[in-house]
């Protein structure tokens, strides 16, 4: 997506921005993030929230921006989501966003990368999920040797690494 982003100026932004600058102002990965807004051609401006990785890679990069459709989306490298599929009433789709957030730069949630797919981080996996493990360990869709890549670097590893939980 080409955006044309620019200083953060909080008086030009929409409702929506508004909203989630609110909600994210006394978050614990506010102080590694990078606040900016998105100059949309109809003259408006939304927020553009960018949390870089520790590890330089940018294909770990977090950001958080409205979609065209002015909803709060949520970036891992590749993955995204929208805050109301968490929730249609968009203040708590935001919070429930948000928190989940806080999973993935707590090293919950990582990125699977798939060894046969070239930038194939376009999946997540909630490594405190036992079931949800199990699943990924014996889908037959999954190859072996799956890394899996937190947004620090500090808890990446091989899928199986995570058979018995996080360490």
């Amino acid at each position: 997506m080409n955006r044309r982003v620019v200083e953060l100026d909080e008086s030009k932004l929409d409702q929506v921005s508004r909203l989630v600058l609110r909600e994210f102002a006394d978050h614990p990965d506010r102080r590694v993030s990078n606040v900016t807004m998105e100059l949309r051609p109809d003259g408006s401006a939304s927020i553009v929230i960018a949390i870089p990785s520790p590890t330089g890679d940018s294909r770990r990069a977090i950001s958080i921006w409205l979609d065209e459709k002015l909803v709060p989306t949520l970036e891992f490298g590749a993955w995204h989501t929208h805050a109301d599929l968490w929730n249609r009433d968009l203040p708590t789709g935001v919070q429930l966003m948000l928190a989940y957030l806080e999973r993935i730069t707590d090293g919950e949630i990582l990125l699977a990368e798939s060894p046969t797919v070239a930038g194939g981080l376009f999946r997540v996996v909630d490594v405190c999920d036992r079931e949800e493990i199990l699943e990924e360990l014996t889908s037959p869709h999954n190859p072996p040797g799956m890394r899996l890549l937190s947004w620090s670097g500090a808890e990446d590893g091989e899928l199986s690494d995570f058979r018995e939980g996080p360490a």
